[in-house]
């Protein structure tokens, strides 16, 4: 093989390692759940065709306290208020 395709196959290799190493990176620094990352309130799902279809691994949230939408990861549910609670805060 010469230089040239070496040199070639090495860098491209490390080009790809790199995207693949930032990928993983900002997939872990996502947050799991459906708390906002902002304020830490419950957050409702967003129906969004094309993010869905294309990452279904991402959950697209809004958040009605602070109004950030984003992504988060699919993890465990913020518990719903009980009826006790609901009454008491109105």
């Amino acid at each position: 093989m010469s230089d040239a395709a070496i040199f070639v196959v090495v860098f491209v290799g490390l080009f790809i390692a790199r995207i693949c190493a930032a990928t993983l990176v900002f997939y872990l620094i996502l947050p799991r759940g459906d708390r906002c990352p902002n304020c830490d309130a419950p957050t409702i799902r967003v129906q969004s065709a094309g993010m869905n279809r294309l990452m279904p691994w991402f959950r697209t949230s809004w958040c009605m306290a602070c109004n950030w939408s984003g992504v988060l990861r699919h993890g465990p549910l913020s518990p719903e208020p009980t009826q006790a609670e609901v009454t008491h805060h109105k």
